[in-house]
């Protein structure tokens, strides 16, 4: 990650008290317990439960220039953010993350003061309540990857999420292609695609952005999940890129991660040239129709029957176990031979649920073809159907 004096932000260095220099590595500082507990809440949710470091059970506060700076890491991914305090003695410490977030979220006070000594405690004092935490030694704390910008997107932080939100649920975290495990970001003619597949279904969404050069880029899954965690409906999403990292600014938040190395797979040669038949069909009606016709299914029975009628469409799904059910949507399906399309529920119903639209089009050749769901607004799904004996 670049230092933060490189992005307009307090260095990262270590800094020293004018007055006291043998403070280096103490630090006292008072901070708002709302803003101070909001910014631990977007960095400790990367903390493992059981790392392979015990550095990386912390969180490193750096007071400076009227600013604390938190940071978290792990082996894949660093969360930074900063808050305004008023610093007494500059310094740097690390905390145990975790019991750091409870405690600031359960003191009495409104104001909160953190006083670190010499061995890398600190005292934590709000209202009437007084705690030690022990910190350990920040030299220990990993240093950010070295990092050179080749190329950079640049889009609102609503639609940022909105993309995330339309193709997430079609990662295979669990595949043995590492390339499956993460969401493509690709960028040619301003032209931002993104995309995920699972082998058995494909998502993608299209828009376009401001010209800031192009490439190809894999943003592992738990990345992609911890950025949504942090966009807002506001503000802006800058996410810079080198070889191997990507760097993500937003405002007072910073994320860096490793890429999945590896080409994502040419998803546009498995959609079809062109449909025989397509139809327009309300998101809400038809996710009241899934959840319905989902009860009598299970885990291991998961596949839901639609038949196209001139009008309408069925739904039925079976099980010998449990029972059976069927419903049915007035649709505007014009063609006078019916088609009988068998999917996993569970995969027919995730566009429906991720992607906000208040109207979907389908597109289908036949019962075995790929089938294209898309909102009109960018937004492609392309689902396999089951073949049925």
């Amino acid at each position: 990650m670049p230092t933060a004096a490189a992005s307009g932000v307090c260095s990262n260095k270590v800094f020293e008290c004018s007055t006291q220099k043998e403070r280096e590595y103490n630090m006292k500082c008072s901070v708002s317990k709302e803003v101070l507990s909001a910014h631990l809440q977007k960095v400790c949710n990367i903390v493992s439960r059981r790392p392979v470091l015990p550095i990386l059970n912390n969180v490193r506060l750096e007071a400076g220039d009227n600013t604390l700076i938190l940071k978290t890491t792990d082996p894949e991914i660093t969360i930074r953010t900063e808050l305004r305090a008023d610093v007494e003695y500059s310094g740097v410490t690390t905390l145990p993350a975790k019991s750091l977030l409870a405690l600031i979220s359960k003191l009495p006070g409104s104001r909160v003061e953190i006083d670190c000594g010499d061995r890398h405690h600190a005292k934590i004092k709000s209202g009437s309540a007084e705690f030690v935490l022990k910190g350990l030694d920040p030299v220990d704390f990993p240093d950010d990857p070295l990092f050179e910008k080749e190329w950079e997107i640049r889009l609102t932080q609503s639609d940022l999420g909105r993309m995330i939100d339309s193709v997430s649920y079609a990662t295979c975290p669990d595949c043995s292609r590492k390339v499956l495990h993460g969401i493509s970001f690709s960028v040619k003619d301003n032209i931002l695609t993104v995309a995920a597949t699972d082998g058995k279904r494909l998502a993608f969404v299209e828009k376009e952005v401001e010209e800031s050069g192009c490439g190809n880029i894999i943003l592992p899954l738990k990345t992609a999940q911890e950025l949504r965690r942090l966009l807002s409906e506001e503000g802006s999403a800058v996410m810079e890129i080198s070889e191997r990292h990507i760097l993500i600014r937003l405002s007072d938040t910073f994320i860096c991660s490793k890429l999945i190395e590896g080409v994502f797979p040419n998803f546009r040669q498995i959609i079809p040239a062109g449909f025989s038949k397509e139809l327009d069909v309300p998101r809400n009606s038809i996710m009241q129709t899934l959840d319905l016709l989902a009860v009598p299914l299970t885990a291991d029975i998961s596949n839901v029957k639609l038949t196209f009628k001139r009008g309408e469409l069925e739904f039925f799904s079976r099980n010998d176990t449990i029972g059976e059910g069927k419903d049915r949507l007035e649709v505007a399906y014009d063609y006078d031979d019916s088609l009988e399309i068998t999917f996993n529920y569970q995969l027919l119903q995730s566009p429906f649920r991720y992607v906000k639209a208040k109207q979907f089009r389908l597109k289908m050749n036949d019962a075995t073809s790929p089938v294209m769901i898309e909102d009109g607004k960018g937004f492609f799904c392309i689902l396999m159907p089951l073949r049925v004996r």
